[in-house]
């Protein structure tokens, strides 16, 4: 009997607070969301940003790469409207966030780690960078407060999903996996290992249009 007096006591309070749909583009990508006040101060959000599949080249150290990134976040969130509709967010974010990295000598050879080796054809070295499944998110927004009045509204957010991301790497080709030392795949991966730990997460930077029934 408790029970149902709570989940009917809470089912109350969501009533009281019409929800939003709302959509959106920047940081990471284009957005769909829901929006669910539980009071004045109070509420919970989930949406769906995809980053879609970009293709990007670099070159580093005599290696071409071939980039492919896909970034898919599922996000999880609690707002907390502290003045106004200025709100702190924390939650979390469940992610399918990568970049493979396709690498290839520059001619005859190619460079990996110190040494520089002869690479026969369609050989490289092959890098991913992936995110953490699971990330925790803080941030701050405006918008998605709870209220009476019913149309088209403005949200912003900005914010961070905290996670390091796990660097892995392989030659390919049988002749430089004869010929690299683990040393020289070692080097390769903590170069670009350092560039992977500077983002320190994914970033969120986005505007939204919602529309509140």
């Amino acid at each position: 009997m408790k029970q149902t007096l709570t989940a009917a006591a809470l089912l109350a309070a969501c009533s009281a607070f019409a929800g939003d749909v709302y959509m959106g583009a920047g940081l990471p990508g284009i957005q769909l969301g829901y929006a669910q006040p539980l009071s004045d101060s109070f509420t919970l959000r989930a949406d769906f940003s995809t980053l879609g599949r970009l293709h990007r080249t670099r070159s580093d150290n005599n290696l071409d790469y071939d980039t492919k990134l896909k970034v898919d976040r599922l996000g999880l969130f609690a707002d907390w409207f502290f003045t106004g509709n200025w709100r702190a967010v924390g939650g979390l974010t469940l992610n399918r966030a990568r970049a493979d990295l396709r690498g290839s000598g520059n001619g005859s050879t190619i460079t990996i780690g110190n040494t520089t080796y002869v690479a026969g054809p369609g050989e490289g070295f092959d890098v991913d960078v992936k995110f953490p499944r699971a990330m925790p998110y803080l941030g701050l927004g405006y918008g998605h407060k709870g209220q009476a009045v019913k149309g088209w509204k403005m949200a912003f957010d900005a914010g961070l999903a905290f996670g390091k991301p796990r660097v892995s790497g392989t030659v390919r080709g049988a002749l430089l996996s004869q010929a690299v030392s683990q040393a020289d795949i070692d080097r390769e991966l903590a170069d670009i290992r350092d560039d992977a730990n500077k983002l320190k997460g994914i970033p969120q930077l986005s505007l939204s249009v919602s529309y509140r029934f």
